[in-house]
């Protein structure tokens, strides 16, 4: 009975603690030295109205940049990012969407523009992420929501590395100096679709010579099936992963000419957003799709 109990106990803290997960920093990244994705080219997941949204924001702040100045000698500048300072309140969200992130939004607490705004910091050289989600009421009309974001990076120790006399030439620009530039991020939208909606998005990496009809039933329940159209026979991995980026499914398959169809057990697995990812040997495409038990 001790040991029931304890077993009880342990897998009640694991789904606890699961359940408090906002997002991964770095669990989608790119091969920049900074970076939002999605970016403006992807932009948000379309939303069904009368279903559950979610979205996530992956950042990576840099740790440093550089400057070509011209004016009034040609000269090239280096400074620190102390960090990216993120609005948490999204202008133009709708109440019914919250905001949650890592690392967690600090209040507003007034005195400088760094502090007088719902916020999250992101120091230099670090990850990040933001969950925007929520339930879609019916009352939603459909169209597109447009949003915007503003970013503040602020910055230090701005120099022209061992050359003081171009220093003291370019005026505001020495050493130890600080600056606070302010971004609105106005490229982002959700578009609300009504019903019959599938709350997915689409994603083309490469240039894959197969195409991914559908993935339905979508939300799924206890399985889902894909429907794959290729021009000639080859080998494809199918891959299933969750928003941690664990992969929760892999299949080998063996794709033939014309329409192909593949069945995913999806009875074990928790509800939420998953990403199907398809490999081909010329690309691969991902398709976000959801599990409502």
């Amino acid at each position: 009975m001790k040991k029931l109990i304890y077993t009880l106990l342990m897998i009640g803290a694991a789904m606890g603690s699961h359940a408090q997960t906002i997002c991964v920093p770095g669990t989608i990244t790119a091969q920049k030295s900074s970076y939002i994705i999605p970016d403006s080219s992807t932009n948000f997941n379309h939303g069904c109205i009368g279903q559950y949204y979610e979205q996530i924001l992956y950042i990576k702040a840099s740790k440093d940049t550089t400057l070509n100045v011209t004016n009034p000698v040609t000269a090239l500048l280096t400074m620190d990012i102390d960090s990216f300072v993120v609005q948490a309140d999204v202008t133009g969200l709708p109440s019914y969407l919250n905001v949650e992130s890592v690392p967690t939004a600090l209040l507003a607490s007034g005195g400088d523009p760094k502090t007088n705004m719902k916020r999250m910091v992101i120091p230099g050289d670090s990850l990040a992420c933001v969950k925007i989600s929520g339930n879609i009421p019916g009352s939603q009309s459909p169209g597109s929501i447009n949003l915007a974001i503003n970013l503040r990076i602020y910055t230090s120790n701005i120099q022209c590395p061992g050359d003081p006399f171009v220093n003291a030439l370019i005026p505001g620009f020495y050493p130890g100096r600080k600056t606070d530039t302010l971004t609105s991020l106005t490229y982002y939208s959700i578009m609300m679709n009504s019903a019959p909606c599938w709350p997915a998005s689409l994603n083309e990496i490469g240039k894959p010579d197969f195409n991914l009809n559908a993935v339905m039933p979508n939300p799924a329940q206890s399985f889902t099936e894909v429907s794959i159209e290729s021009p000639r026979s080859q080998d494809c991995q199918l891959l299933v992963l969750n928003m941690l980026g664990e992969t929760v499914f892999h299949q080998s398959l063996k794709l033939q000419a014309g329409i192909n169809r593949q069945s995913i057990n999806t009875a074990s697995f928790p509800n939420g957003l998953y990403i199907l990812n398809l490999n081909g040997d010329q690309g691969n495409l991902s398709y976000k799709f959801q599990v409502q038990q």
